[in-house]
């Protein structure tokens, strides 16, 4: 697999995990996975920025997880590699309250009088996070800034562009 671009927001004492995007150059188009909170809840989806490399105007495709394998595109391939590219992140960075494994990562928020909603990121990895900020992030190297201000103009978390002002 292709080496993956990473963002991850997290407020260390409001809502927890703000976003977290992966992602991987195609061509002229961005495929990648999001995940954050949204409405009290945690939503999640596949996305396809369309013309990102191109002077054309960005299009922005959301899949729903459960359509990952579905018509909208023809390139089975792709939709493979997308899903490998989710579980491999996930498992890396991410950890679900609903987990029984996770329950280290909840009691060690929990002792740390941190943030932590229903997914957050795992305990061990908050050193990775840059802490200058309100909110702590991380930025994968080669991770395109231009990828999560168009992201999130569209997608359904709560985290917002205008959230992106001192970070970016």
């Amino acid at each position: 697999m292709r080496t993956p671009r990473v963002f991850i927001a997290y407020a260390p004492r409001g809502v927890g995990l703000r976003c977290a995007v992966v992602y991987l150059p195609a061509g002229h188009e961005v495929h990648g996975w999001f995940t954050g909170p949204r409405d009290g809840g945690v939503a999640s989806a596949y996305f396809v920025l369309e013309n990102f490399y191109t002077p054309l105007e960005t299009r922005y495709v959301e899949i729903p997880p459960a359509d990952l394998h579905s018509r909208w595109t023809g390139d089975e391939a792709t939709c493979h590699e997308l899903a490998e590219l989710q579980d491999a992140f996930s498992r890396e960075w991410l950890c679900y309250r609903s987990d029984p494994e996770a329950k280290a990562d909840f009691e060690a928020y929990a002792e740390a009088e941190l943030a932590a909603g229903e997914v957050a990121i795992r305990f061990k990895r908050l050193n990775k996070l840059s802490k200058l900020q309100p909110n702590w992030t991380f930025y994968s190297p080669d991770f395109e800034r231009g990828v999560v201000k168009c992201l999130a103009k569209h997608w359904p978390l709560e985290y917002r562009s205008d959230d992106l002002t001192m970070e970016v």
